[in-house]
């Protein structure tokens, strides 16, 4: 039987034992009183006595057949594991219930719930899970019913040869158990795809939220900057009307008031296509909540240092999948191999000859002779994708540390521009803005010097916003890269 295990002939041989036993007893109990038997009954049971190898074989078949089931998912990155993935059965976005005020959590809940491609992934996992099944069943075996010499010499059925052979196919060399483990293995790298799919997921929806708050605080720094060129506007009327200025400082103001609510507008905008970009993330084509709940200036001390995430790495699913890759390979290469053996081919039959009434049983067994085909061209061609696998595998490490190295470097920056603009940029600004408004008030300084500082006022605390933006998003990606969160180290 090849790579069966005998363990598995155990429960069959015993249920045969049984079978056996009962109709000795049977048989037993009829000599004791022939006079309730006739000559059909008693040839039944001899029919039957002689089918019982037929029946024996179906029965250990069957038992040859059994698989236990099989999990193909591996355990998930401890990036995002609190939150609850999706299941088989997706909820459409309009069940989802997604609250006015929406928090990060929040949102990563609705993402890996209800993210559609997320979705795609898991039925790939459980469709890997279905062939593994597939992959341990023995080849069905083969029932043939023949009858011959019917009619001969005009006899009609007395004259004909009743054939009933079982067949079957024993698959030689470790076939299906090799079929079973490249069918594990494509199963366990479905479910390495799915969990990168997760964390692309889980990603995606966190920077997507970045955007959101930066696009909230962006539109509610343009909006203040309405408010102070329309008091802007209104002191340089008042100095016109006065004759302390000249009408032409009054149109300016009423452009500059017009060129910030323009720049409202445009954040109005950005904050409707980030909001529902976000929403997108849960398969949702309109943001059904009201605002998001959340700050940007959680910012840690120090970056770590490139040395100290480069070993992170190797929990990246996207590189700890090739350890799969590379057991899927091998396997296949084995199975290759064990595909060299020719399988046995055995039948058993029950023959019966009507013309004199008498019966036999006829056993077969053959195999191809591997004269020609030894199956030379797939094992090369499998121990060529073996090599190629490792090559893929260093050339993916290669990569992955180039955009750990890109993200870092993008990190680094973006916390030191946090930095800068919080601690001094940001300050002197306002300061140069009061200044400005209050001497231009007194009369100390022109229009243009008060426009210049509110200008730039604004535009420094945009800018602040943009890095704590770049910031976190940085964070977010070196996060993705090392599948594990900063904080965790």
């Amino acid at each position: 039987m090849g790579d069966i295990p005998v363990s598995e002939f155990g429960v069959e041989f015993s249920y045969l034992t049984l079978c056996t036993q009962q109709f000795c007893w049977c048989m037993s109990g009829v000599r004791k009183q022939p006079k309730m038997m006739n000559e059909i009954t008693m040839r039944a049971y001899m029919n039957f006595y002689k089918m019982m190898p037929v029946t024996g074989l179906s029965a250990l078949l069957a038992g040859c057949a059994s698989t236990d089931p099989y999990t193909a998912m591996p355990a998930p990155r401890s990036l995002g594991a609190e939150y609850a993935a999706i299941e088989v059965i997706r909820k459409p976005s309009s069940q989802l219930d997604v609250p006015a005020e929406l928090t990060m959590a929040d949102a990563l809940v609705l993402a890996l719930r209800g993210n559609p491609e997320l979705t795609a992934f898991s039925y790939d996992v459980r469709a890997a899970e279905a062939r593994i099944l597939q992959a341990g069943l023995l080849p069905n075996p083969e029932i043939e019913l023949a009858l011959e010499e019917y009619d001969r010499g005009g006899e009609g059925f007395d004259s004909a040869e009743t054939a009933v052979v079982l067949g079957q196919v024993f698959e030689l060399g470790g076939k299906r158990r090799w079929r079973t483990r490249v069918a594990e293995a494509e199963g366990e790298l479905a479910g390495w795809d799915y969990e990168s799919k997760r964390l692309d997921v889980f990603t995606a929806t966190a920077q997507r939220f970045t955007k959101v708050i930066a696009a909230q605080e962006r539109l509610e720094i343009l909006r203040t900057a309405v408010e102070l060129a329309e008091k802007t506007s209104h002191a340089v009327t008042e100095r016109v009307k006065a004759g302390k200025e000249p009408p032409l400082q009054a149109a300016k103001s009423e452009a500059e008031l017009e060129m910030a609510r323009l720049d409202v507008q445009e954040a109005e905008n950005a904050l409707k296509v980030s909001r529902r970009n976000l929403a997108n993330m849960w398969g949702a084509e309109q943001a059904p909540f009201v605002e998001v709940l959340g700050n940007l200036d959680h910012v840690l001390d120090s970056v770590p240092s490139l040395e100290e995430l480069r070993p992170h790495l190797a929990l990246n699913p996207d590189l700890a999948r090739w350890e799969t890759e590379l057991s899927l390979r091998q396997a296949t290469l084995s199975s290759e191999k064990a595909a060299r053996m020719p399988d046995l081919e055995g039948s058993v039959g029950y023959l019966q000859f009507e013309e004199d009434g008498t019966d036999a049983l006829a056993f077969s067994v053959g195999l191809p002779l591997p004269l020609f085909d030894r199956n030379q061209g797939n094992i090369a061609a499998a121990s060529h994708d073996l090599s190629k696998a490792e090559a893929e595998r260093s050339a993916i490490e290669l990569d992955l540390a180039a955009e750990l190295a890109t993200a870092h470097a993008d990190l680094k920056i973006s916390h030191q521009r946090v930095a800068i603009l919080q601690a001094k940029v940001v300050p002197a600004m306002q300061q140069a803005y009061q200044a400005a408004h209050e001497g231009y008030r007194q009369g100390k300084f022109g229009f243009l010097d008060m426009l210049d500082a509110q200008r730039g006022l604004i535009e420094v605390k945009v800018a602040f916003v943009d890095a704590l933006s770049d910031y976190q998003i940085a964070l977010i990606e070196i996060q993705r890269l090392t599948g594990t969160r900063i904080d965790e180290r």
